[in-house]
């Protein structure tokens, strides 16, 4: 009998296989036929869900980035918090470290930096930096309302320091590195905010 499965429980199995074969054997020698081996599905049903190998990879990074979305909205509109402490929330939650970054994580980002992955990640990048500029006006607008921000131009000073964030934590080469070139780059990433904000004491000695 034919195992028939909901849209999204299928497209959800085949983007968990893909990125097994990925870990496994490399994004560059995992074909869609490997895929479909792997799941046990026929080729025409992979092509109804996806593409090709890029857009399942597109979709997979896409729902990393939806995770990440959902923790940062949790903390954009949690009325417990001052706008400082949802900063220094953000960047918790953002920084890449080799203590909290995971073999998946590593596999996704040395994929989308291949050659032929270039234009998807910077689609997905400006996709990011569009929601993040909205979340993070938000935070300034409530420092501003607190007293503890001084920012004449909030929406503008959210995308430039959002594209900033997303654009460089996006280098592989500066989360793989060792820990003071980290350190380094998340340090002057914390100057520039409180000097774009004009907050002092933003984050604890």
């Amino acid at each position: 009998m034919r195992d028939v499965k909901e849209p999204e429980i299928r497209r959800a199995e085949i983007m968990d296989a893909a990125m097994i074969l990925f870990m496994e054997k490399g994004y560059t020698n995992t074909t869609t036929q490997d895929i479909v081996d792997k799941v046990n599905i026929s080729r025409g049903l992979l092509y109804y869900h996806f593409k090709n190998k890029e857009d399942i990879l597109y979709c997979l990074v896409e729902r990393y980035s939806e995770r990440l979305l959902k923790d940062i909205y949790s903390i954009v509109y949690d009325e417990d918090k001052t706008a400082i402490e949802k900063i220094r929330s953000f960047i918790d939650i953002t920084i890449i470290s080799s203590q909290n970054i995971t073999a998946e994580d590593t596999v996704l980002q040395k994929t989308v930096e291949l050659k032929e992955n270039q234009y998807m990640i910077d689609n997905l990048s400006h996709k990011l930096v569009e929601k993040l500029t909205v979340y993070f006006e938000k935070i300034i607008n409530q420092g501003i309302e607190e007293n503890n921000f001084s920012v004449k131009y909030p929406a503008e000073t959210a995308e430039f320091l959002m594209t900033a964030y997303v654009f460089v934590s996006n280098n592989m080469s500066i989360k793989c590195s060792k820990k003071e070139p980290v350190n380094n780059y998340l340090n002057a990433f914390k100057t520039m905010l409180e000097q774009s904000l004009n907050a002092k004491k933003l984050f604890k000695d």
